[in-house]
């Protein structure tokens, strides 16, 4: 008989305890990002696509603490990946993670427009943050009806902009989980067993004596 998966042994992490399962929660909201911005439905209570992107870029760029906090063989191999000293102290774990997110952001542009990004929606203002990178939510004028917008509507439109690129921010996540997804693909990171159970998880029923 089938029996409930065992919860999770990390304490606050919402049944989610490994890298892969952050990995299916970016994909899931960079789907999510692309629904909200491109069909046409009626206003809701919030500004879902602007939560959604915030939750995206943080996802995006967290990854990285997922990833080194998973376990020490994972240190030992983004250490040697990436072509950093490490060592498995309390000091080199903590110093181990800056040199690790450093070297994932100057290898994946992508990366760090979100690390930027990541950091200015989480504190707001930041003293060092990089003038060629800004996001940008701005309302345009409709000059046609399109599915419930009237002309003259204002509709939203993202941007992030990286020195002379403004792209679409669903770009920027889809190149951000291109990079990850080949890094734990090259790694052999991601495991059936570690896909995150159902909400319902169905029990085979067995057909009662003189049925069907």
């Amino acid at each position: 008989m089938i029996g409930p998966p065992k919860s999770s042994e990390i304490q606050n992490v919402l049944a989610m305890d490994d890298p892969q399962q952050i990995l299916a929660k970016l994909l899931w909201e960079i789907r999510e990002l692309t629904d909200a911005m491109s069909v046409w439905v009626d206003n809701e209570e919030f500004p879902v696509a602007i939560f959604i992107a915030f939750n995206a870029v943080v996802t995006a760029w967290h990854i990285t603490d997922w990833l080194w906090q998973s376990s020490s063989d994972r240190r030992a191999a983004l250490a040697k990946r990436y072509n950093f000293a490490y060592a498995e102290t309390e000091t080199g774990i903590r110093k181990g993670l800056e040199r690790f997110q450093n070297a994932a952001a100057q290898d994946c542009r992508a990366l760090y427009v979100c690390r930027e990004i990541a950091n200015g929606s989480k504190h707001m203002r930041r003293k060092k943050a990089d003038p060629d990178v800004k996001a940008k939510a701005e309302w345009y004028k409709s000059w046609e009806r399109v599915g419930v917008v009237n002309v003259g509507d204002y509709v939203m439109s993202m941007t992030i902009t990286d020195g002379n690129e403004t792209l679409d921010p669903v770009k920027w996540f889809i190149d951000a989980f291109g990079y990850w997804e080949r890094l734990f693909r090259e790694q052999n990171w991601i495991k059936n067993e570690k896909r995150l159970p159902d909400k319902i998880i169905r029990v085979n029923q067995q057909p009662l004596a003189g049925k069907g």
